[in-house]
Formats: C-alpha cells, sequence, structure tokens
C-alpha cells in the first residue's frame, strides 16, 4: 500500500509536497546543504540500538534530495520527520514501517518492498482494520465503527511492538509520534501504560538484529518521537543503552538558506509569471540570503510559510526580510521603516532635551544607538543572532538625574506621543523565584498557566520600550534571561512558547559606581579634603585614593569613568557575567550629576506644570512674580545634591503645598488670575507661606 493510499495515515507523514513545486537550489549543486549530522547519526542507530528517541525539533521539514526526481541531482524537496525514516529505511531494505495514529486511534501500515505476508501478523491485522474503517468512512458499505472487542489503543502499541520486535525479517519499523502523550511526567503511569513501557524496556536488552544475508543488518526498530524529552513519562527508559537519543537542532543556516532558495525560486518565478520584473541570479541570491538571515532562530517549515506568507500578502521577493518580521511578530507596520521615525530620530536632541533637562551627553549617545537601528545596521558587526533587540541601553548615574525620564522621553519618540515603558522595578525580582515571575513557571508549579510577567507584556506588545530599573538589584538568575535576550533576541516562557524580543528597546538602569575610590584630594569644602599625620602634624600632600561619594563637583570626566569601572567590576566580580557586560557594548551612557546651570529650565518646567493643573483644576490662570521664583531657585538649588527630583521636592515643598492651602480655603474662580508675589519661610516649622495676589481677568 502506497503512502498516497494511506490517506489520514502516513501520508501526511511521508513527504509534503512543496508549495510551489519541486525546485532547484540556486546555484547548482554546490549550494546544495550537507546532509544533517542528526540524519547521518539516524541511519547509523538502526544497525546498532533497537529504539530510537528523536527529540527537538521533530515537527520541522528537511530540504533533501528528491527521491522521486527525475534529473538534477540538486533538486531538492521538504520531508517531514517521517519522510525521513522512511527514506532511511527504504535504503537499509526494511520492509514496512507502521506508525502510530493517535487522531484516530489507529495503526497504520506503510509497504516499503515487503509483501503483506511479509510483514509481522499483528501489523496485517492492523491493516486488515485500518483498510475496514477506511472503507466505512468513504461510505463503501463496510461498517466504519469500532468493534466491541477492540482491544485498547495502549494494548495495540503493545502488541504492535512486541510483533514488530520480534519478527524474524525483513526488518520492520514502528513509528510512534507524539510518544509524551501516552503517559504523565508529572506523576507515574499505571495500568496498560506501565504495561506499555515495562515492555518496552525490557524488549530493548532482548532485541536482536534481523538475520539477513549481507553482513551488517539493522535491527526491527522502534522509533519515539517527542519535541521535548522532559514531556516522557518517568517510566521511559530514557537511560537505557538499548535507547539511541537524537537531539534534532533548528537548522544551520546553509539548511535555511537551502529553504531560502527554495522559496525565493519560486516567488520568482511566480512574480516573473505575473507580469512583475524578472530577477537576475544575483538579485535572487541576495533575496535568498536576507531571508535565510532574517530567519535566524525558525526552522526550515517557517522559512517557507513566509514565502506562502509573502505570496499572500503580494510582497515582492525583494522585501521577504519583511515578511519574515511579520511571520515573527505578527505586527503589521515597522515604525522603524517608516521616514516619519527617522525624521523624529533626526530632531531627538531638541526633543529628549527637552524632556531630560541636563544630560546632553547622554542624549547625544542614545541618538547614535538610534540612528543605527533606523539604519538597519544594529548589530551589523555581528556575523550571527540578527534578531537582537533594536536597541539596548544601559543608564548608569546618580539617583535624580533622569535615566527613568530618558527611558519615558525615548518610548515617546519611537512609539509615538501616548507610549510608555513597560516597568519592571528590579528591587521587586531579588528573590529566587523572581526567574518564574518574568517568564512563568515550569509545568506542575502553581501559576503554570498564568505566564510570565515580562513574556506576557511583549507576547501583547512585541513593540515595547521596555525598562528594567535598578537592575543591579535583580536575582543573579535573572541575568542569564538578559543574556538570552541580548544575543539571541527571544525566550521561551514556562509553557514552551517563544516571545521574540527583536523589536523591542531594552533600557536598564543603576546607580552604580556613585560611591567610588577617587585618586586625589576630594572637592573644596568636603570632609577628609586635608588629611594629617598624627605624629608630626605634616600634611600629607601625595595624590591617594579616597573612598567616597561622588558628588556634582566633581569633574565629569572623572564620573563617568567611576561609573565605567563599577560597571565592568559589577558584571566582572559581583556576578561573574563578564559575557552580559560584552553584549551590552558600547551601549553602556553615564549620566552626569545636575549642575546649577540646569536649574532655571528644570524651575521653569515644573512651575508651567503646576500652572497647568490649576488651569485644568479651576480654570484660573497661576504666575510667579521674580522674586518668588527667586526664593524657589536658591532652595532647588540647596538641594541639588539629590538631581533633577532635588528640584522638584523644593517646588512642592515651597510652592505646591502653601498653594494648595490657599486654594483648599478659597478656591479660586474660573477666569480667575493668582500671582505669587513672595514666598517667606525656611521649610523648617510651618514651612513655607505664600503671599498671592488675585484679580478677575
Amino acid at each position: 500500500m502506497s503512502a498516497e493510499q494511506q490517506g489520514d495515515g502516513p501520508a501526511g507523514l511521508r513527504k509534503d509536497a512543496p508549495p510551489s513545486g519541486s525546485d532547484t537550489a540556486q546555484g547548482g549543486a554546490d549550494a546544495r546543504p550537507a546532509t544533517p549530522s542528526w540524519i547521518r547519526e539516524l541511519d547509523m542507530a538502526l544497525t546498532v540500538h533497537p529504539q530510537v528517541l528523536l527529540t527537538g525539533n521533530v515537527r520541522d521539514q528537511y530540504l533533501l534530495p528528491d527521491d522521486h526526481a527525475a534529473g538534477s541531482s540538486a533538486t531538492l524537496a521538504p520531508y517531514s520527520l517521517g519522510g525521513v525514516i522512511e527514506s532511511l529505511c527504504t535504503a537499509r531494505g526494511y520492509g514496512a514501517l507502521a506508525f502510530l495514529d493517535q487522531v484516530h486511534e489507529r495503526i497504520t501500515l506503510l509497504r516499503l518492498s515487503a509483501t503483506i505476508d511479509q510483514v509481522p501478523a499483528v501489523l496485517r491485522e492492523f491493516a486488515e482494520r485500518d483498510e475496514k474503517w477506511r472503507r466505512g468512512r468513504d461510505g463503501q458499505g463496510a461498517d466504519g465503527a469500532e468493534d466491541e472487542d477492540e482491544p485498547e489503543m495502549l494494548d495495540r502499541v503493545r502488541d504492535a511492538m512486541v510483533g514488530v520486535v520480534h519478527h524474524p525479517g525483513p526488518p520492520v519499523g514502528l513509528v510512534v509520534p507524539y510518544s509524551g502523550r501516552l503517559g504523565s511526567p508529572q506523576a507515574p503511569v499505571a495500568g496498560e501504560a506501565a504495561r506499555l513501557f515495562a515492555a518496552a524496556e525490557e524488549l530493548g536488552h532482548t532485541a536482536r538484529p534481523v538475520q539477513g544475508a549481507s553482513a551488517v543488518t539493522p535491527y526491527n526498530t522502534v522509533f519515539w518521537v517527542v519535541e521535548r524529552q522532559e514531556e516522557l513519562p518517568r517510566e521511559f527508559a530514557v537511560g537505557s543503552r538499548a535507547v539511541r537519543v537524537i537531539s534534532v537542532p533548528q537548522p544551520p543556516h546553509d539548511q535555511r538558506l537551502a529553504a531560502a532558495r527554495h522559496v525565493v525560486g519560486g516567488l520568482a518565478r511566480y512574480q516573473a509569471a505575473t507580469g512583475g520584473p524578472a530577477l537576475t541570479d544575483a538579485e535572487t541570491a541576495a533575496a535568498a540570503k536576507a531571508l535565510a538571515d532574517s530567519s535566524h532562530g525558525m526552522g526550515s517549515s517557517e522559512v517557507m510559510a513566509i514565502g506562502r506568507m509573502a505570496l499572500d500578502r503580494n510582497l515582492p521577493v525583494q522585501r521577504l526580510d519583511e515578511a519574515a518580521r511579520l511571520y515573527r511578530i505578527g505586527v503589521l507596520d515597522n515604525p522603524w521603516a517608516t521616514a516619519e521615525l527617522r525624521e523624529r530620530i533626526a530632531t531627538g536632541e531638541e526633543f529628549l532635551n527637552g524632556k531630560v533637562i541636563g544630560q546632553p551627553y547622554a542624549v547625544r549617545r542614545t541618538l547614535e544607538i538610534f540612528m543605527r537601528s533606523a539604519a538597519g545596521l544594529n548589530g551589523a558587526q555581528a556575523s550571527s543572532s540578527p534578531t537582537r533587540p533594536r536597541g539596548t541601553l544601559f543608564l548608569s548615574g546618580p539617583t535624580g538625574v533622569g535615566k527613568t525620564e530618558l527611558a519615558k522621553g525615548v518610548a515617546e519618540m519611537i512609539l509615538g506621543k501616548d507610549a510608555r515603558p513597560i516597568r519592571f522595578d528590579m528591587s521587586e525580582f531579588a528573590e529566587e523565584h523572581a526567574r518564574d515571575r518574568l517568564i512563568g513557571a515550569p509545568p506542575g508549579f502553581v501559576g503554570h498557566d498564568a505566564g510570565g510577567e515580562l513574556t506576557n507584556a511583549v507576547r501583547a506588545n512585541p513593540m515595547s520600550v521596555l525598562l528594567f530599573d535598578e537592575i543591579d538589584k535583580a536575582n543573579p538568575r535573572l541575568f542569564d534571561l538578559f543574556l538570552q535576550i541580548l544575543e539571541d533576541g527571544r525566550l521561551t516562557d514556562g509553557r514552551g512558547a517563544t516571545v521574540y524580543f527583536t523589536e523591542c528597546v531594552l533600557i536598564f538602569t543603576s546607580n552604580l559606581g556613585i560611591t567610588a575610590s577617587v585618586l586625589g584630594e576630594p572637592p573644596t569644602g568636603e570632609a577628609g579634603a586635608g588629611d594629617t599625620d598624627g605624629s608630626t602634624g605634616a600634611t600629607e600632600v601625595a595624590p591617594r585614593a579616597n573612598r567616597r561619594q561622588l558628588s556634582r563637583h566633581d569633574d565629569p570626566t572623572l564620573v563617568r569613568q567611576s561609573l565605567r569601572e563599577a560597571f565592568d567590576a559589577f558584571f566582572n566580580d559581583s556576578i561573574k557575567r563578564p559575557e552580559l557586560r560584552n553584549r551590552f557594548g558600547d551601549n553602556f551612557i553615564p549620566m552626569d550629576f545636575m549642575q546649577e546651570k540646569w536649574v532655571p529650565q528644570i524651575l521653569d518646567k515644573a512651575i508651567a506644570s503646576v500652572a497647568g493643573r490649576v488651569r485644568d483644576a479651576h480654570g484660573a490662570e497661576l504666575t510667579l512674580a521674580d522674586d518668588a521664583w527667586e526664593v524657589l531657585r536658591v532652595e532647588a538649588t540647596r538641594r541639588l545634591d539629590h538631581g533633577g527630583r532635588g528640584v522638584l521636592t523644593a517646588v512642592e515643598s515651597a510652592l505646591v503645598n502653601p498653594l494648595a492651602r490657599e486654594v483648599f480655603r478659597t478656591p479660586p474662580r474660573r477666569g480667575e488670575r493668582l500671582q505669587v508675589v513672595a514666598i517667606e519661610g525656611d521649610g523648617d516649622g510651618e514651612g513655607y507661606r505664600l503671599e498671592v495676589e488675585r484679580w478677575q481677568g
């Protein structure tokens, strides 16, 4: 019985038809990928192991030479795993393969070379039942219902396995896809499932190669197939010497390139046939390479699915990398490719400096990073992992200088006026279980179905600005997650689903290094400026390292150097993750202490905000006289060691609090004008008092 006659059985396992017909790899035979090592290992295992466990990328398609193609040996076709097994078994002289079909609870038979009387009796019986079931399904008069005495499914699998292993020849095989569904990995199996796995373990040790004319003959082989080994029931004898465990990896670049050539060839022919421009060999080669590069981490079947998506959306061959992006994250609009975003980045210096006052150096460095992304050169220096996030920033500096405000400004610049970063306060993730909060608990643990806070957020908003505040306070286990995000641009959550960070911007903040060892004397006016030798009274004049808190009086170059040294020491020595430090590369951005020259600008912005709130709440206009403004400036300067937040605290203490008392006692009427002509007090005792003049406008 041929695979095509098997209908719902092995036909879907044998070989899947190419989306656009068989295609000769562009570039001739030299462009063919090498046979994957796992296929060579599987071929070897047929002669030395009675059972094979295939795990990993087992649901993919694999581009291999077409067994049935006439002509060029460079003709490739996509095979499923069942098709690969069939091809290898045919070459080894197997007479038949049996496939477990869990959908219809049947075992179907695919004869390769044997006659029906040369297959095990139990498989002949299953084939007869299958034919009876098929005739009933197709309305040919036979009863399609199962017999009342039909054995349970696990009994059938056990009987088939015993019949296969004990068959004298020609060799036969039994393929059990979705093996993890035969029992639970969390609890011991019982009943028929226990009998099945006990029999499998014993048969593995008692099986013998099939007798034959050749010197090396294969076993009757049982093929177990599961995506993740941990899905198997506990009773499965993974450690048995009779079981060969073969991991099927994600396709490397040459395999994806072969799939990309397959897709590009079909699309190019379709494009030319429907009146589109004919592509040169160089153009098709460039398109195939772009698709292979942009499909990093995907399977060959996904590469071919991208081709179908491009055809459906009428995307030209030259834009297959855009189709890959659409397939990966499902977002139709790409702001990184728009002229509008390029314009916002080009004028971003003025915009961000308006959002974050007093940090021109940090703003310039930030914009350089996003210019790379908008130009399509993010990560261009790396030959691998083109799926890294669009941008990564590590903002380091004292408290209150605008690290969070810069993150908010970046989100607004990239994603639009109302956009805000998705913020994670990493001081809340200091415990051992914090990893589970971010990506979700593993199967069997409480909260497994809820998913993780980080993965859920990115799945819901694939284009996001993610802010990880005070990253140095996070549990060290979390840094492995960040390493994977920065390198591969993806994470697998607790439920096994992949979440892509390719279109995200990641911003980390820290105030590491504010307490530093500084060479030389402290700034003028600070304690310890002249240490004295107690025995002679002489002042020590030689420079030495002083451990002290950095301040706004220090030279900015010294501050940036200290912050960078603390950054390196944290990753190299504290958490011992120098590889993560390297992933940040030159994206470390130190932020300066707030200087007195920026106080008027911050002060005016804060006063404007207060006036706007009065306008919105009461319909009144608030202004400050020069004397009152000067009192605020002096108070803000006095608190400048706390950065811009100190300025805002001064405004709250000296203006907002006494203004609230004034407005509470005598609410202003709509259209009324209020001018603060004087601010009295020093913040002690009852605090500040305002002298306010009112008139109707």
